[in-house]
């Protein structure tokens, strides 16, 4: 069913790093957020904000980084750190990002790199 008008939705999408380094956890979050532009076909114009959540064991660098590094520079971005569930995936990015879009919701393109795969399968 087409949609016609714009409505905001949110993008999932997580990614994993192998350590607590910076230019490791700003090139996987990079690399996911290239993926989520061009899995949805992203007008970036059209990014309402971004929200960045990393495990407690990711430190070094701040994700949103990446965003900025993109030249994303008038899009409102937020780090926060991911609540540390016993047993959960540990130097894991997530990211929440708000687009204005005229997709419907079943179109939506959730992104899921690396060992992020298990978060699908809860």
């Amino acid at each position: 069913m087409e949609n016609n008008n714009i409505q905001t939705r949110g993008i999932r999408g997580a990614t994993t790093v192998s350590k607590n380094a910076p230019e490791e956890i700003i090139s996987a979050t990079r690399e996911l957020l290239v993926r989520l532009v061009e899995e949805n076909s992203i007008d970036t114009s059209a990014i309402a904000g971004v929200f960045f959540s990393a495990t407690q064991d990711l430190s070094s660098a701040f994700p949103a980084k990446a965003a900025r590094d993109l030249g994303w520079m008038n899009v409102p971005l937020f780090c926060s750190v991911e609540i540390d569930v016993p047993d959960s995936l540990n130097k894991c990015i997530r990211i929440m990002m708000l687009v204005n879009t005229t997709l419907s919701q079943e179109e939506i393109k959730h992104v899921y790199l690396k060992e992020t795969y298990k978060l699908r399968q809860q």
